[in-house]
C-alpha cells in the first residue's frame, strides 16, 4: 500500500467533504474548537485528519477490490454498493457521535423516507470516485 498516494487521496477527500459542508450535507463539529488559540485545536485537527485517513484506507481497499474484477456488471454493482458503504460509514460516525469525524446531515435532501438513503449514496459516491479514478 502506497501511503504517499493514500495521504494525497485523504486530502482530496477532506477537500470534497469541505465542499459538501458548504452545501450543507456534512458538518465538521471540530472546526469550532480549531479556531481557538490553544493547543487543543491542533490536536482536534490532527484527530480529524486521522479519521479521514482511516476512511481513506477503507475506500482504497474497496477500490482495489472493485478494480480487480473482470466482469463489468459485477464491478458496476460493487461500485454502487461501495459508495453506499462509504456513506454508511460516515452516517455511522454521525449516529455514534464520534467527536472528531465529519457528520452527515441526513435530512439534507428532504424528509421523505428515502432521503437519508439517497444522501448516504450521493456522499459515498463522491468519495468513491477518488479511489476508482485515481492511479
Amino acid at each position: 500500500m502506497n501511503f504517499g498516494l493514500l495521504a494525497i487521496k485523504s486530502l482530496v477527500i477532506l477537500a470534497l467533504l469541505f465542499l459538501l459542508s458548504l452545501a450543507g450535507a456534512v458538518t465538521f463539529p471540530v472546526l469550532a474548537v480549531v479556531t481557538g488559540t490553544s493547543a487543543v485545536g491542533l490536536v482536534n485537527l490532527i484527530s480529524l485528519l486521522v479519521a479521514v485517513f482511516i476512511l481513506s484506507i477503507l475506500g482504497n481497499l474497496l477500490g482495489r477490490g472493485i478494480k480487480g474484477l473482470k466482469k463489468p456488471i459485477e464491478a458496476l454493482i460493487l461500485t454502487y454498493l461501495g459508495a453506499f458503504f462509504m456513506g454508511g460509514i460516515l452516517s455511522l460516525f454521525t449516529y455514534l457521535n464520534v467527536p472528531y469525524a465529519a457528520h452527515i446531515n441526513l435530512g439534507w435532501l428532504g424528509t421523505n423516507w428515502y432521503s437519508s438513503w439517497l444522501t448516504m449514496l450521493l456522499i459515498g459516491t463522491t468519495i468513491m470516485v477518488v479511489f476508482l479514478v485515481g492511479e
